[in-house]
């Protein structure tokens, strides 16, 4: 039985209000005394086009295909073999297109249901299914996402999809060979997907050991006792009552499990994540268990008493019939959709998510990345009872704080050549702060302002309330444990003094926040991507005139303002048709990057005199804009959504016949010699393992044997334009100095070759041994 607490309590929100408190009395009774809950839940419809929908998601979701145009190749498996197919495709959009066609493909003929005819020459061979002399069928992605494939055909088929002449990914027949009908589905997402939750298991449990929670709490000794306890609920990241056990492993390592409680009213509700989710996990009411999280800080190899910790999660389900919980691939933590292992968990523990190996195996890179969040004390609510009240299980809450500590400083010992090595001195002083310092000599965890964030003359009024109100309880528990120490002693000029911006990401000091001022306009209140998690989204709004003005005041050019001039929440169009960019045409615009947007209205304001141009649409989101003349055109994109407002925004497309085009770029050509051995850039004489920066998390250089793929993951197809590979050699916080200067000819042709290249999907090109199968 749960213990009684007063209805203001129970219901207590930011804002109270006799119709909440109505609402509250009438969820309690439905739920009862008892936490079961016999009502029905209907699920919340999100409309994404005026609210925030993106949480614990990482701004580049390594989006698998782009905008633009491909080809689906259908082979038979079988070389000379004649029979014909029905082929269906659906679109990232959910629309679907159905394509017909026969084998062998006449020379010259039309294939049925297509604008294409049979492909030739795209540098494959083979003696089974290949692409060449095969019917090929148009399609046109207007947004990426995933792709899925139905193909049933009177013989074994094999299907291929191409783009610019290179194959992106293919699928054939089962092992038999003989299956006449063909299901293939491609995920939107490299580093969010079944696939990817499968290779992370296999790496950190690769003989199957844990794949329960009970044999999780065996391997890790919570049967041999010295297990701390605590219980309160996380009020800001997930909502969640929280029943937390913890302890130290035989070798030294740490294991921590939490039992998760919640109070499910309505489905994706804020409803959900409220005061009773602590109740739940006082009384341990397992009605209201939906699941358990754990962390080992272990051996990389188990095997290996040198192999460097790391953080290992693991999700396992409620109990079954039987009683056991097992490990489960997916979770939907805060009603806003199912996401995968890990992906759902690194995005909030400083995780640097990079795509699967070329085998299939899971990049120790990102692995190596991750690190435990510290216990925000002044962050969580508590009991009342004895026992429950956080004076009650302080020293416990310290000596957990303590073992997360001694990870941060085990993790910045590793070796300084280990690629992505964190620089974490500021989550160590952020914690130790809390506790008055090195060794930790207070027993309770008390308010801190660290250095880099306590006034100065060089810094503006109220820089410190900017960090106790915004920053502390919004932003720097993630951003802390983000940074590599790669570059640290890269120097800037900041309001008089020399900084390093190399890590920068941390948030570590006042001047390497405000470095990033343009972005955090964008993401927190533009995109509203920023605060990351649901619960401190809705925190950090909760108050328009508290923390978003607080924080808008410090941000030169803010100009995100309601028709009252207040500070204005995320879900107003904004409108992003991209930098201004060179090309030949035709070339393919889009307005995916745009915001809170389902209307779309495209005009060219000026153009070179006597010019004959034309869009394929000009009310859709991706069309093709075609000319006869080169020259500057200036375009303008307009986008709204059902509120009636608009938002309108332009860029200049240089349309250059006699330049690159930019269709034919691949890595192998195009991109590698500016990363390598291109003096100009000089990227490689940083980016490699010999004489290269200590820390660098990326190699360039021509040794790399994963080279287009770690520069693929530096890519953001969904948004190309906010590609790592494009903002970090034009910004200051490089860490390596800019190293493309948009202002020289030479610094324009190279961001521009690089943005075409992207926008046109980042195909790596024919050579074998640099472009992955």
């Amino acid at each position: 039985m749960m213990a009684f607490k007063p209805l203001w309590r129970v219901c207590s929100h930011s804002k109270p209000s006799w119709l909440l408190v109505v609402v509250c009395v009438s969820l309690l009774g439905l739920t009862g005394c008892d936490g079961r809950d016999d009502t029905e839940v209907e699920p919340v419809t999100v409309d994404a086009s005026t609210t925030p929908d993106s949480f614990l998601s990482f701004i580049n979701d390594q989006a698998k295909f782009g905008v633009g145009d491909y080809q689906v190749v259908v082979s038979p498996e079988t070389d000379g073999a004649s029979g014909s197919y029905q082929l269906t495709v659906t679109l990232p959009d959910g629309s679907s297109q159905s394509f017909s066609g026969s084998w062998p493909v006449v020379s010259g003929s039309t294939v049925s249901g297509s604008a294409g005819s049979g492909l030739a020459g795209s540098g494959l061979a083979g003696s089974a299914a290949t692409p060449e002399n095969n019917p090929s069928h148009d399609l046109t992605l207007s947004q990426s996402g995933a792709l899925s494939f139905s193909l049933n055909s009177s013989i074994a088929g094999h299907l291929y999809l191409m783009k610019n002449g290179s194959v992106i990914a293919d699928e054939g027949a089962n092992e038999a060979g003989t299956s006449t009908s063909l299901s293939w589905t491609l995920d939107a997402s490299e580093i969010d997907s079944q696939a990817y939750a499968e290779a992370y298991y296999e790496l950190i449990d690769p003989n199957d050991e844990r794949t329960t929670l009970a044999d999780w709490k065996r391997t890790n000794g919570f049967d041999q006792g010295g297990v701390t306890h605590v219980v309160f609920r996380d009020t800001k990241d997930l909502g969640y009552g929280r029943d937390m056990y913890a302890r130290t492993t035989e070798d030294g390592g740490l294991a921590f499990y939490v039992d998760n409680y919640v109070v499910i009213f309505q489905e994706g509700s804020s409803s959900n994540y409220g005061p009773l989710n602590l109740d739940a996990a006082l009384a341990q009411d397992r009605n209201r268990h939906i699941g358990t999280n754990a962390i080992e800080f272990s051996r990389l190899d188990l095997d290996d008493p040198d192999s460097p910790r790391i953080l290992k999660f693991f999700t396992f389900s409620p109990e079954d019939g039987n009683g056991d919980q097992s490990r489960i691939l997916k979770a939907n933590l805060d009603g806003r959709g199912i996401k995968y292992m890990p992906t759902m968990c690194l995005v909030c523990h400083g995780g640097t998510m990079l795509p699967l190996n070329e085998d299939g195996s899971f990049p120790e890179q990102s692995v190596l990345t991750a690190k435990f969040n510290r216990l925000e004390l002044d962050s969580f609510e508590y009991g009342e009872e004895s026992g429950q009240t956080r004076t009650d299980q302080e020293a416990s809450l310290k000596l957990l704080n303590q073992w997360i500590l001694n990870s941060y400083q085990e993790i910045t010992e590793r070796d300084a050549n280990t690629r992505g090595k964190w620089w974490g001195d500021f989550a160590i002083d952020i914690l130790e702060g809390h506790y008055g310092g090195e060794s930790l000599p207070n027993d309770s965890y008390q308010e801190d302002i660290p250095e880099g964030w306590q006034a100065s003359d060089s810094r503006p009024e109220g820089v410190e309330l900017l960090y106790t109100e915004v920053i502390e309880p919004h932003c720097v528990s993630c951003h802390s444990l983000r940074g590599t120490e790669a570059g640290n002693r890269e120097t800037t000029l900041v309001n008089g003094e020399l900084i390093s911006l190399a890590n920068a990401i941390s948030f570590s000091s006042y001047e390497q926040f405000i470095s990033y001022n343009d972005k955090i306009i964008e993401y927190v209140f533009r995109r509203g991507v920023m605060p990351l998690s649901l619960r401190n989204y809705e925190k950090f709004w909760d108050d328009p005139e508290g923390a978003p003005s607080r924080l808008a005041s410090f941000l030169a050019g803010f100009d995100v303002f309601n028709a009252n001039r207040e500070v204005e929440e995320p879900g107003a169009p904004y409108a992003r048709p991209g930098e201004d960019r060179q090309a030949q045409s035709p070339v393919q615009l889009t307005a995916s990057e745009s915001l809170f947007s389902d209307r779309y209205s495209w005009a060219v304001v000026d153009a070179p005199v006597g010019a004959n141009f034309s869009f394929s649409s000009d009310t859709v989101i991706s069309p093709i804009f075609t000319t006869d003349t080169d020259g500057d055109y200036d375009i303008e994109l307009t986008v709204g959504n059902d509120s009636g407002a608009t938002d309108t925004s332009g860029f200049t497309l240089t349309i250059d016949s006699q330049g690159i085009d930019q269709r034919a770029l691949t890595f192998v050509d195009d991109i590698r010699p500016i990363l390598g051995s291109d003096t100009r850039t000089r990227c490689s004489a940083c980016h490699n393992d010999t004489t290269g920066r200590q820390g660098i998390p990326v190699y360039y250089d021509d040794s790399n044997p994963n080279q287009y793929l770690d520069v693929r993951a530096r890519v953001n197809l969904a948004s190309p334009q906010d590609s790592l590979l494009l903002l970090k050699p034009t910004q200051r916080q490089h860490g390596g100095g800019i190293q493309i200067f948009r202002n020289t000819l030479y610094g324009e042709t190279t961001y521009q070759t690089l943005l075409n290249w992207i926008r046109e999907g980042a195909v790596c090109g024919d050579d074998e041994n640099i472009c992955p199968e």
